[in-house]
């Protein structure tokens, strides 16, 4: 599994990385010049990954200076990185309250430092920018059902946005607006 570059209305798609581990797309860099994917390629375990960027004009790949991330995203300024070291997204367990529980962190790509964000029993996964808010998916509610919460980063809140009752989101994307 590589990753691909294909135009959007239509032709042939480019090849961006080639080596043997599986590569997975998170996301696009704000700048539009590099996409952010996950990839256990130097891990040192296949079972974890870690955030690469790679220019989609072609060329080496960039490690990510975190030790492992599986779902993030970008900042719009291009200065923070929204990620979950662990993943259970890809699990059957619902609601499961542990060690393996993940959380979202902040990492300053400026000033190489982090903070976890999220630090909680429940499962805060797949943080999504708009401006200065970040978007997640968690199970933190009364209902323990994985909703959309939002994270404002100037007064550090956090808002329930969506409230399912019988049902988990799962993968969510936003928009522009």
């Amino acid at each position: 599994t590589d990753v691909y570059l294909i135009p959007a209305m239509g032709g042939m798609p480019t090849r961006l990385t080639h080596h043997g581990m599986g590569d997975r797309v998170v996301g696009w860099h704000p700048d539009g010049k590099r996409i952010l994917y996950a990839s256990s390629m130097k891990s040192g375990r296949q079972r974890y990954n870690q955030f690469y960027y790679e220019p989609v004009s072609g060329g080496l790949p960039e490690r990510l200076p975190v030790p492992y991330a599986e779902f993030g995203a970008i900042s719009p300024d291009g200065n923070t990185l929204a990620f979950e070291p662990i993943s259970r997204s890809f699990r059957t367990w619902k609601r499961y309250r542990g060690g393996m529980a993940p959380d979202i962190w902040f990492f300053d790509l400026r000033k190489q430092t982090s903070q976890n964000i999220t630090d909680n029993p429940a499962n805060d996964s797949h943080p999504m920018w708009h401006g200065r808010t970040m978007y997640f998916l968690s199970d933190r509610g009364p209902d323990e059902r994985h909703n959309i919460w939002a994270y404002n980063m100037d007064s550090g809140a956090f808002r329930q946005v969506t409230h399912f009752r019988e049902f988990d989101i799962h993968f969510p994307a936003i928009g522009p607006s």
